[in-house]
């Protein structure tokens, strides 16, 4: 049986870069072991598959797999896949869209550009939690940092929209970038605290506009390092918003630069009664289509 394919690229940064992922359109019928199949055999880290339904709230299913399994949830992988559908149905209008994963459901906002499409996911609640010092210590270890690395009005915390993640602040860009995880090693240290990886940033403020420079490290899902990370961008944009308590915050997040395939992740949080509320998207690009027999 050969499958088609499309490979298409979330949270691009003028039209190029961003995070290619697999998509599977109208993915009914296909067995797990085929959808493992199909996302071992990828050029990609992640695949999304998408189940068409035929109600009238315009909800979709789409399951999430890397080369190593099924994963709850995946953000690029759903402006990737929300992208996709829109371009082929020609949406003609602002459309909001509902899709069921393994966590719950999302809603999805598909914007018309012109000829293009930018696609924003509502994030479930991030939950935090404190990171002990030997914890700490451990993760350090781990990504080749040191105390002297990381940032000084951000603690090292433990972040959940529905997964566990570490978000690690450091000094300046340069620590990010110059980064070398053991990834043996953070992949037994992220088993053993439940989490899925972490993420590294570093923040930069100016009187108009936050942005911050990002790498996530996903080692216990198959992924040593994601291009461009969504989820992770999201939870970053909560914690800040929770650090300096106002209505809302404007988060822009540089991903990507480490494999020349520069990505921007928008992040907006609303303070809603003590409750942030975060919107994570961008825009999206189809890259090719590839046949896969299975």
């Amino acid at each position: 049986m050969n499958l088609k394919v499309h490979i298409v690229s979330a949270f691009t940064y003028m039209d190029e870069g961003g995070s290619a992922v697999g998509v599977v359109l109208n993915a009914y019928g296909l067995s797990d072991s085929q959808m493992r199949k199909v996302a071992a055999n990828l050029p990609v880290s992640h695949t999304a598959f998408v189940f068409e339904t035929t109600n009238e709230n315009e909800t979709i299913k789409i399951r999430f797999f890397t080369r190593s399994g099924e994963i709850a949830s995946c953000i690029h992988g759903s402006i990737a896949a929300n992208y996709l559908r829109a371009k082929h149905s020609g949406f003609k209008y602002n459309k909001l869209v509902f899709q069921e994963l393994k966590e719950g459901k999302q809603s999805v906002e598909v914007v018309k550009r012109n000829v293009d499409y930018g696609v924003y996911v509502l994030q479930k609640e991030t939950v935090f939690s404190d990171v002990s010092r030997a914890m700490t210590e451990e993760l350090l270890e781990a990504l080749n940092l040191s105390d002297d690395d990381l940032a000084e009005n951000f603690k090292v915390i433990n972040a959940s929209p529905g997964s566990n993640r570490f978000l690690i602040g450091l000094k300046s860009d340069d620590c990010v970038y110059g980064a070398k995880p053991d990834f043996e090693k953070l992949k037994h240290v992220c088993f053993t605290y439940n989490s899925i990886g972490c993420l590294i940033y570093a923040v930069k403020k100016s009187e108009k506009k936050i942005r911050a420079v990002a790498r996530m490290f996903s080692p216990n899902i198959g992924v040593n390092e994601d291009v461009v990370n969504g989820d992770s961008s999201g939870c970053l944009g909560a914690y800040l918003l929770k650090l300096n308590p106002a209505d809302s915050l404007d988060l822009c997040v540089g991903q990507g630069q480490k494999f020349n395939r520069d990505g921007i992740v928008k992040v907006k949080v609303r303070n809603i009664g003590g409750r942030f509320e975060t919107v994570i998207g961008g825009s999206a690009k189809t890259e090719r289509e590839m046949m896969i027999n299975i």
